[in-house]
Protein backbone atom coordinates (compact mmCIF):
# COMPACT_ATOMS: atom_id res chain seq x y z
CA UNK A 1 0.00 0.00 0.00
CA UNK A 2 1.05 3.64 -0.37
CA UNK A 3 2.50 5.04 2.84
CA UNK A 4 1.32 8.62 2.22
CA UNK A 5 -2.19 9.98 1.85
CA UNK A 6 -2.92 13.64 1.04
CA UNK A 7 -5.36 14.15 3.93
CA UNK A 8 -6.76 11.36 6.11
CA UNK A 9 -10.24 11.42 7.65
CA UNK A 10 -9.73 8.10 9.45
CA UNK A 11 -6.74 5.94 10.50
CA UNK A 12 -4.74 4.48 7.60
CA UNK A 13 -4.82 0.69 7.18
CA UNK A 14 -1.48 -1.04 7.78
CA UNK A 15 -0.11 -3.84 5.60
CA UNK A 16 3.18 -5.38 6.74
CA UNK A 17 5.97 -6.61 4.50
CA UNK A 18 8.23 -9.54 5.44
CA UNK A 19 10.27 -7.49 7.93
CA UNK A 20 7.20 -6.96 10.15
CA UNK A 21 7.79 -3.19 10.23
CA UNK A 22 5.86 -0.48 8.42
CA UNK A 23 6.28 3.31 8.53
CA UNK A 24 3.52 5.66 7.43
CA UNK A 25 2.77 9.36 7.43
CA UNK A 26 -0.72 10.44 8.43
CA UNK A 27 -1.79 14.01 7.70
CA UNK A 28 -5.19 14.55 9.25
CA UNK A 29 -8.04 16.33 7.58
CA UNK A 30 -10.16 18.64 9.75
CA UNK A 31 -12.81 15.93 9.63
CA UNK A 32 -10.45 13.24 11.00
CA UNK A 33 -12.14 10.95 13.50
CA UNK A 34 -10.85 7.83 15.26
CA UNK A 35 -12.89 5.39 17.31
CA UNK A 36 -11.43 3.57 20.32
CA UNK A 37 -9.21 0.94 18.75
CA UNK A 38 -6.84 -1.83 19.86
CA UNK A 39 -4.31 -2.88 17.22
CA UNK A 40 -2.64 -6.28 17.08
CA UNK A 41 0.68 -4.50 16.54
CA UNK A 42 2.78 -1.97 18.46
CA UNK A 43 3.20 1.55 17.16
CA UNK A 44 5.44 4.51 17.93
CA UNK A 45 4.11 7.93 16.91
CA UNK A 46 6.15 11.05 16.19
CA UNK A 47 4.14 14.27 15.88
CA UNK A 48 5.35 16.64 13.16
CA UNK A 49 2.72 19.37 13.42
CA UNK A 50 -0.67 20.17 14.92
CA UNK A 51 -2.14 19.68 18.39
CA UNK A 52 -4.20 16.89 19.84
CA UNK A 53 -4.28 14.12 22.44
CA UNK A 54 -3.78 10.39 22.92
CA UNK A 55 -6.79 9.14 24.84
CA UNK A 56 -7.03 5.79 26.60
CA UNK A 57 -9.73 5.09 29.16
CA UNK A 58 -10.07 8.18 31.30
CA UNK A 59 -6.54 9.36 30.62
CA UNK A 60 -5.77 12.09 28.10
CA UNK A 61 -2.17 13.04 27.20
CA UNK A 62 -1.37 16.04 25.02
CA UNK A 63 0.28 15.60 21.62
CA UNK A 64 2.22 18.46 20.07
CA UNK A 65 5.11 18.96 17.63
CA UNK A 66 8.09 16.79 18.60
CA UNK A 67 6.09 14.57 20.97
CA UNK A 68 6.56 10.81 20.79
CA UNK A 69 3.97 8.27 21.85
CA UNK A 70 4.15 4.54 22.47
CA UNK A 71 1.03 2.43 21.96
CA UNK A 72 1.60 -1.30 22.75
CA UNK A 73 -0.36 -4.00 20.94
CA UNK A 74 -3.79 -4.59 22.44
CA UNK A 75 -4.03 -1.15 24.07
CA UNK A 76 -7.41 0.50 23.41
CA UNK A 77 -6.90 4.13 22.48
CA UNK A 78 -7.86 6.91 20.13
CA UNK A 79 -6.30 10.09 18.81
CA UNK A 80 -8.24 13.33 19.02
CA UNK A 81 -7.24 16.43 17.07
CA UNK A 82 -7.49 20.01 18.27
CA UNK A 83 -5.54 21.36 15.30
CA UNK A 84 -5.14 18.76 12.52
CA UNK A 85 -2.20 16.52 13.35
CA UNK A 86 0.54 15.42 10.99
CA UNK A 87 2.54 12.48 12.28
CA UNK A 88 4.67 9.48 11.49
CA UNK A 89 3.68 6.06 12.77
CA UNK A 90 6.16 3.19 13.03
CA UNK A 91 4.15 -0.02 13.24
CA UNK A 92 5.81 -3.21 14.49
CA UNK A 93 4.34 -6.73 14.44
CA UNK A 94 4.50 -8.73 17.71
CA UNK A 95 6.77 -11.32 16.10
CA UNK A 96 9.52 -8.70 15.80
CA UNK A 97 9.57 -8.28 19.58
CA UNK A 98 10.08 -11.98 20.25
CA UNK A 99 13.65 -11.66 18.99
CA UNK A 100 14.42 -9.11 21.71
CA UNK A 101 15.51 -10.06 25.26
CA UNK A 102 12.59 -10.64 27.61
CA UNK A 103 13.56 -7.53 29.62
CA UNK A 104 13.04 -5.41 26.49
CA UNK A 105 9.48 -6.56 25.86
CA UNK A 106 7.82 -5.06 28.92
CA UNK A 107 6.48 -1.98 27.17
CA UNK A 108 3.57 -1.54 29.58
CA UNK A 109 0.83 0.98 28.86
CA UNK A 110 0.52 3.67 26.23
CA UNK A 111 2.39 6.83 27.10
CA UNK A 112 3.44 10.16 25.64
CA UNK A 113 6.92 11.71 25.82
CA UNK A 114 6.20 15.41 25.35
CA UNK A 115 9.68 16.84 25.87
CA UNK A 116 11.92 13.90 25.01
CA UNK A 117 15.53 15.00 24.61
CA UNK A 118 15.96 12.06 22.25
CA UNK A 119 13.14 13.03 19.85
CA UNK A 120 15.70 14.29 17.32
CA UNK A 121 17.40 10.88 17.44
CA UNK A 122 14.03 9.17 16.93
CA UNK A 123 13.28 11.48 14.00
CA UNK A 124 16.63 10.54 12.42
CA UNK A 125 15.91 6.82 12.77
CA UNK A 126 12.44 7.22 11.29
CA UNK A 127 13.89 9.21 8.40
CA UNK A 128 16.28 6.34 7.67
CA UNK A 129 13.43 3.83 7.93
CA UNK A 130 11.36 5.78 5.42
CA UNK A 131 14.37 5.91 3.09
CA UNK A 132 14.85 2.13 3.17
CA UNK A 133 11.14 1.42 2.89
CA UNK A 134 10.81 3.70 -0.12
CA UNK A 135 13.85 2.52 -2.10
CA UNK A 136 13.37 -1.22 -1.38
CA UNK A 137 17.01 -1.99 -2.04
CA UNK A 138 18.79 -5.29 -1.35
CA UNK A 139 19.23 -5.65 2.41
CA UNK A 140 16.67 -2.92 3.04
CA UNK A 141 14.33 -5.08 5.12
CA UNK A 142 17.17 -6.14 7.43
CA UNK A 143 18.19 -2.50 7.88
CA UNK A 144 14.56 -1.52 8.48
CA UNK A 145 14.28 -4.15 11.19
CA UNK A 146 17.53 -3.03 12.85
CA UNK A 147 16.40 0.60 12.82
CA UNK A 148 13.08 -0.41 14.39
CA UNK A 149 14.93 -2.12 17.25
CA UNK A 150 17.04 0.99 17.76
CA UNK A 151 13.90 3.11 17.94
CA UNK A 152 12.34 0.75 20.49
CA UNK A 153 15.56 0.90 22.51
CA UNK A 154 15.30 4.69 22.65
CA UNK A 155 11.66 4.46 23.74
CA UNK A 156 12.43 1.89 26.44
CA UNK A 157 15.28 4.02 27.76
CA UNK A 158 13.06 7.09 27.72
CA UNK A 159 10.29 5.18 29.49
CA UNK A 160 12.73 4.30 32.27
CA UNK A 161 13.70 7.95 32.65
CA UNK A 162 10.06 9.04 32.76
CA UNK A 163 9.20 6.57 35.52
CA UNK A 164 12.17 7.71 37.60
CA UNK A 165 11.29 11.37 37.14
CA UNK A 166 7.63 10.83 37.96
CA UNK A 167 8.54 9.07 41.16
CA UNK A 168 10.22 12.20 42.45
CA UNK A 169 7.42 14.61 41.55
CA UNK A 170 4.35 14.82 43.73
CA UNK A 171 2.07 16.53 41.23
CA UNK A 172 2.37 17.71 37.69
CA UNK A 173 1.94 21.47 37.60
CA UNK A 174 1.82 23.82 34.61
CA UNK A 175 5.36 24.95 33.89
CA UNK A 176 6.76 28.11 32.38
CA UNK A 177 8.88 28.06 29.22
CA UNK A 178 11.98 28.70 31.33
CA UNK A 179 11.18 25.77 33.61
CA UNK A 180 10.55 23.46 30.66
CA UNK A 181 13.85 24.49 29.07
CA UNK A 182 15.72 23.76 32.28
CA UNK A 183 13.93 20.42 32.61
CA UNK A 184 14.97 19.44 29.08
CA UNK A 185 18.58 20.38 29.76
CA UNK A 186 18.57 18.43 33.05
CA UNK A 187 17.23 15.35 31.25
CA UNK A 188 19.87 15.79 28.57
CA UNK A 189 22.62 16.06 31.22
CA UNK A 190 21.45 12.77 32.78
CA UNK A 191 21.35 11.11 29.37
CA UNK A 192 24.96 12.15 28.73
CA UNK A 193 26.07 9.37 31.08
CA UNK A 194 24.99 6.94 28.35
CA UNK A 195 25.65 9.00 25.21
CA UNK A 196 28.87 10.92 25.96
CA UNK A 197 30.76 9.02 23.25
CA UNK A 198 28.30 10.27 20.58
CA UNK A 199 28.47 13.98 21.43
CA UNK A 200 30.55 16.08 19.07
CA UNK A 201 29.42 19.71 19.05
CA UNK A 202 27.80 21.87 21.70
CA UNK A 203 25.88 23.74 19.00
CA UNK A 204 24.25 20.50 17.85
CA UNK A 205 23.24 19.68 21.44
CA UNK A 206 21.71 23.14 21.89
CA UNK A 207 19.85 22.92 18.58
CA UNK A 208 18.47 19.49 19.49
CA UNK A 209 16.85 21.03 22.56
CA UNK A 210 15.62 24.08 20.66
CA UNK A 211 17.87 26.50 22.56
CA UNK A 212 20.50 29.05 21.62
CA UNK A 213 24.09 28.12 22.45
CA UNK A 214 24.26 30.84 25.12
CA UNK A 215 21.01 29.74 26.79
CA UNK A 216 22.01 26.09 26.65
CA UNK A 217 25.46 26.68 28.19
CA UNK A 218 23.96 28.74 31.00
CA UNK A 219 21.31 26.14 31.86
CA UNK A 220 23.75 23.26 31.51
CA UNK A 221 26.14 24.78 34.03
CA UNK A 222 23.22 25.33 36.41
CA UNK A 223 22.02 21.72 36.28
CA UNK A 224 25.39 19.94 35.91
CA UNK A 225 27.64 22.21 37.95
CA UNK A 226 30.23 22.45 35.17
CA UNK A 227 30.54 23.30 31.50
CA UNK A 228 29.34 21.01 28.73
CA UNK A 229 32.89 20.48 27.47
CA UNK A 230 34.29 19.59 30.89
CA UNK A 231 31.38 17.25 31.63
CA UNK A 232 31.68 15.35 28.34
CA UNK A 233 35.46 15.09 28.70
CA UNK A 234 35.19 13.85 32.30
CA UNK A 235 32.70 11.15 31.28
CA UNK A 236 34.93 10.05 28.40
CA UNK A 237 38.00 9.88 30.60
CA UNK A 238 36.15 7.97 33.33
CA UNK A 239 35.11 5.38 30.77
CA UNK A 240 38.64 5.26 29.37
CA UNK A 241 40.04 4.52 32.83
CA UNK A 242 37.57 1.71 33.27
CA UNK A 243 38.46 0.17 29.91
CA UNK A 244 42.19 0.52 30.55
CA UNK A 245 41.80 -1.11 33.96
CA UNK A 246 39.34 -3.88 33.11
CA UNK A 247 39.97 -4.84 29.48
CA UNK A 248 42.85 -5.67 27.18
CA UNK A 249 41.69 -3.43 24.35
CA UNK A 250 44.28 -1.27 22.64
CA UNK A 251 44.63 2.40 23.53
CA UNK A 252 43.57 3.33 20.00
CA UNK A 253 40.39 1.27 20.31
CA UNK A 254 39.61 2.78 23.70
CA UNK A 255 40.21 6.26 22.34
CA UNK A 256 37.50 5.90 19.70
CA UNK A 257 35.12 3.94 21.91
CA UNK A 258 35.14 6.80 24.41
CA UNK A 259 34.32 9.40 21.76
CA UNK A 260 37.73 10.95 21.07
CA UNK A 261 38.20 11.51 17.34
CA UNK A 262 41.97 11.80 17.50
CA UNK A 263 44.45 9.64 19.42
CA UNK A 264 46.77 12.57 20.12
CA UNK A 265 43.90 14.54 21.67
CA UNK A 266 43.08 11.54 23.84
CA UNK A 267 46.69 11.29 25.05
CA UNK A 268 46.77 15.01 25.87
CA UNK A 269 43.47 14.92 27.76
CA UNK A 270 44.42 11.76 29.66
CA UNK A 271 47.88 13.05 30.57
CA UNK A 272 46.41 16.36 31.79
CA UNK A 273 44.00 14.46 34.06
CA UNK A 274 46.30 11.68 35.32
CA UNK A 275 49.83 13.06 34.80
CA UNK A 276 50.61 9.87 32.88
CA UNK A 277 49.98 8.44 29.44
CA UNK A 278 47.20 5.85 29.07
CA UNK A 279 49.80 3.08 28.64
CA UNK A 280 51.77 4.13 31.74
CA UNK A 281 48.60 4.52 33.81
CA UNK A 282 47.50 1.03 32.80
CA UNK A 283 50.82 -0.47 33.87
CA UNK A 284 50.71 1.46 37.15
CA UNK A 285 47.23 0.17 37.90
CA UNK A 286 48.40 -3.38 37.15
CA UNK A 287 45.38 -4.10 34.98
CA UNK A 288 44.64 -7.80 35.15
CA UNK A 289 44.35 -8.08 31.38
CA UNK A 290 47.32 -5.88 30.52
CA UNK A 291 49.22 -8.86 29.12
CA UNK A 292 46.46 -9.26 26.53
CA UNK A 293 46.82 -5.75 25.15
CA UNK A 294 47.37 -5.93 21.37
CA UNK A 295 50.80 -4.87 20.24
Amino acid sequence: MEMFEPLARKPIAVTFAAAGVFVLESRHDRAFRMEDTAHDFLKVLLVLAGEGALVRGGKREALGPGALALVPAGCRHRIEDERPLSLYAVCVEPGVLTALPASARGLGNARVFSHATWSADARGLIRQMLHEQTLRRAGGEALLLGLAWQLLGLVLRGAGGVSEARGSVKAEQPASAATLAKTRVAAYARELERTFFEERQIDAAAARLGLSRRRFTTLFREVAGDTWFNTVRALRLAHARRLLRETGRSVTSICYECGFEDVSNFYRAFRAAERASPDAWRRKMGAGKAAQVPR
